[in-house]
């Protein structure tokens, strides 16, 4: 039930009420969440709760039904018990459901995601713009698609940032334990987290949030995005058509800042391997959708390129940086490193690297550097 009192909840109403809630407002708001560990603290289903509660508050604003959460997503930590589906499995669900949503007489859909991964983001943002774009074209004129995830939202209002860092998002740190803080306080266990900020924990990207973490920040970034995102939605029942990555350029230019770095990689025997280690110490993860550049004025061949990353959590496989895409980017989250596989060894004595780096489909930045090999 939404915080007004009257119920949106598409699987607790009747039909008459359901037809009652679409005269008034005919907008489908659809969460997806995910099965995916939050570290010791969090409940797997952080991610879907998040994401139903933004749009149950923001549909209490506004009008219109909410469907019950989808966990058919991609991109969750590759960890026991979190839950991961094939990108062509998950384009097909969500498009089948914008499609008869808007069959079923919704002329706004709007689908929002708690989780996160930048490449189900880019996914979502392409099947609701070519939905979209198809019903108008077929005499639905009016229709608008929306996906989005709730890290814009905090990104396009600095949503009472609160913490000893730059950011809006995180996993499993100060803004998802602030937000569940907030919605289900009964669900985090914050003793089940050790007292020391230096001790890493695998699935917390960011610091610690014990002593951070804090249910009033949680509920004033919940109801900022509410706020924004109903108003929005408003605007599309009036036939706004938005930029889809507006947000999302805001996120990478306000709060990616920092540089990545580029190193040597390890050395067999006093020589070189080939490898280059990428680094990322800043507080928020890098994807990156696009590799490429020189080495003392040769360019590199994004086709004999690869990336891995070996850190926990990650899946460790080999990425060509020739198939890196907005749907098909590499993570480097905060504090890992990743290597960059050359496609011949460096010899001895300096070398000229300059890497240009596509980032969340959106911009790029060049890393510049001398590296000295003995």
């Amino acid at each position: 039930m939404s915080s007004a009192g009257r119920e949106v909840r598409l699987a607790a109403l009747r039909p008459t009420e359901v037809a009652a809630a679409m005269a008034r407002a005919p907008v489908a708001w659809l969460p997806m969440g995910a099965v995916e560990y939050h570290a010791p603290h969090l409940p797997f289903g952080t991610d879907s709760v998040t994401a139903e509660r933004v749009v149950t508050d923001a549909a209490s604003l506004v009008g219109g039904v909410v469907l019950p959460p989808s966990i058919v997503t991609m991109g969750t930590l590759h960890l026991p018990w979190s839950l991961r589906y094939d990108a062509t499995l998950v384009e097909a669900v969500a498009r089948s459901t914008v499609e008869q949503l808007a069959d079923a007489g919704a002329r706004v859909v709007v689908v929002h995601t708690g989780h996160a991964p930048l490449d189900l983001l880019h996914l979502l943002k392409r099947v609701c713009h070519e939905v979209e774009t198809r019903r108008n074209a077929a005499g639905e004129p009016r229709f608008r698609a929306m996906a989005l995830c709730y890290l814009e939202l905090n990104a396009a209002l600095s949503a009472a940032l609160g913490t000893d860092w730059p950011v809006v998002v995180d996993h499993g740190s100060i803004t998802e334990t602030s937000w569940m803080l907030a919605i289900t306080p009964e669900l985090v266990d914050l003793d089940a987290l050790p007292p020391d900020d230096d001790t890493p924990i695998v699935g917390i990207y960011g610091p610690h949030p014990v002593g951070r973490a804090s249910a009033s920040l949680g509920a004033a970034q919940l109801q900022a995005g509410v706020t924004l995102l109903a108003e929005r939605v408003a605007g599309l029942l009036a036939g706004d058509r938005p930029d889809p990555l507006a947000d999302l350029r805001i996120l990478v230019g306000r709060y990616w800042p920092e540089p990545m770095t580029v190193g040597p990689g390890p050395t067999e025997g006093g020589e070189s391997t080939g490898t280059l280690l990428l680094g990322h110490g800043g507080p928020v993860s890098r994807y990156l959708t696009a590799l490429g550049g020189t080495i003392d004025g040769l360019p590199l061949d994004p086709a004999r390129l690869l990336l891995r990353n070996p850190s926990p959590g990650e899946a460790g496989v080999a990425v060509r940086a020739a198939d890196l895409g907005a749907e098909s980017g590499f993570y480097i989250r905060r504090g890992q490193s990743a290597t960059l596989e050359l496609p011949e060894a460096l010899g001895p004595g300096p070398h000229d690297v300059r890497l240009t780096i596509g980032l969340a489909g959106v911009t790029t930045t060049e890393l510049v550097t001398t590296l000295t090999v003995d």
